[in-house]
């Protein structure tokens, strides 16, 4: 039913309160070397449109990110109080927030989630990219991420 319109996981996107040091950790222990660091912060005209539950949210976070066997491993560490990100290290601490799937059509793939039911938890584009987070956690245990356009170019390496 859905195969054509999902096409694979493309990104695991984990929660931490120090990006850099976890990144490290993950060279140490899984010999994951190439890191990228990205930056976030909205107030600054870092990233536009960022929402939760459909309110504009000023949103400040370090991603850093690489590549693991073809599945981008993402490091969130937010830099505010109110994102999405944010939110979830305070009631959870470090963790799994999200599984990106690719699709070919975003606007569908869109629909298909919010008729399906979940919630679109969050929003907002960054560089030539846009994407949203659909709370699926009581359907498949998770918050399920799409996203549509040209991938992060890095601010710098790690």
């Amino acid at each position: 039913m859905s195969g054509d319109l999902f096409t694979g996981v493309v990104q695991i996107g984990i929660v931490v309160e120090d990006a850099e040091r976890v990144a490290e950790s993950y060279r140490e222990l899984l010999g994951i070397e190439s890191w990228s660091v990205n930056h976030v912060d909205t107030a600054r005209g870092i990233g536009r449109d960022f929402r939760v539950l459909g309110k504009e949210t000023p949103t400040k976070a370090k991603i850093v990110w690489a590549d693991f066997n073809g599945v981008e491993i993402e490091l969130i560490e937010p830099q505010d109080d109110t994102s999405v990100y944010a939110e979830f290290l305070r009631a959870r601490g470090p963790g799994v927030h999200h599984v990106l799937l690719g699709t070919p059509d975003f606007d569908r793939a869109s629909s298909r989630l919010g008729d399906g039911g979940l919630p679109r938890l969050a929003e907002g584009e960054l560089q030539e990219s846009r994407f949203q987070l659909f709370d699926a956690s009581t359907e498949l245990g998770l918050v399920v991420e799409i996203a549509e356009g040209d991938g992060l170019q890095a601010d710098h390496p790690l």
